[in-house]
């Protein structure tokens, strides 16, 4: 078997600086709170986490901080590969300003539209006091942004909707999955209107 090219390796690298960036920034915060040792201190959750109540206090940084920040060491591994796979595909195709932008513009986007309708819709009313924190929200939507350049975009929109609802079916997490939904179609809508320019979408 061939040994990978160093050379070949380092090009690739140097193509997704801001997801090595973005990785890096989840490894040092999740170890400062004491994720990766197991369980997010409780207080930290509540001082730097999203949410309805939790935005109360007037922090706007939370939106920064809960991205970076995950519940536990569980939660922290599956989301660098997460973060991996769909800032880096972006990255490599979409450029690494634009990236950047795409992922923490839908991820706050779709935040502000999630919480809006916890505290308008009372339906939703008992998700108000939930503290989440995770990057999944701009990782969905980013995947919105990458369903849209496809051909049968609209197919593979229903089918990642379809794999959300089963999730949420098997393994309810009402605040976490609509966001993802509202998130994923957020960034399929920017992509498929052709705002980003440069990629224009396959139609079909």
């Amino acid at each position: 078997m061939s040994r990978p090219d160093p050379g070949a390796v380092g090009a690739c690298l140097r193509r997704v600086p801001v997801t090595l960036v973005f990785l890096c920034l989840m490894l040092a915060a999740n170890a400062l709170a004491g994720t990766l040792s197991g369980h997010i201190d409780p207080e930290l959750l509540a001082n730097w986490g999203i949410g309805v109540e939790a935005l109360k206090d007037g922090k706007l940084l939370r939106f920064v901080t809960a991205v970076f920040l995950s519940h536990d060491l569980s939660m922290a591994l599956r989301q660098l590969v997460f973060a991996a796979s769909v800032i880096g595909a972006v990255e490599w195709r979409f450029g690494s300003w634009r990236a950047a932008g795409l992922f923490f513009a839908l991820d706050v986007t779709a935040t502000l539209v999630l919480l809006a309708a916890v505290a308008v819709l009372p339906v939703l009313a008992t998700l108000a006091a939930t503290t989440d924190l995770g990057m999944s929200m701009g990782g969905f939507g980013l995947i919105g942004v990458l369903i849209g350049t496809r051909a049968r975009a609209g197919w593979w929109l229903a089918a990642v909707l379809a794999l959300i609802g089963l999730k949420y079916a098997a393994s309810p997490d009402p605040l976490a999955d609509l966001g993802h939904a509202i998130a994923l179609v957020i960034g399929f809508s920017i992509q498929r209107s052709g705002l980003l320019g440069g990629e224009n979408p396959r139609r079909g």
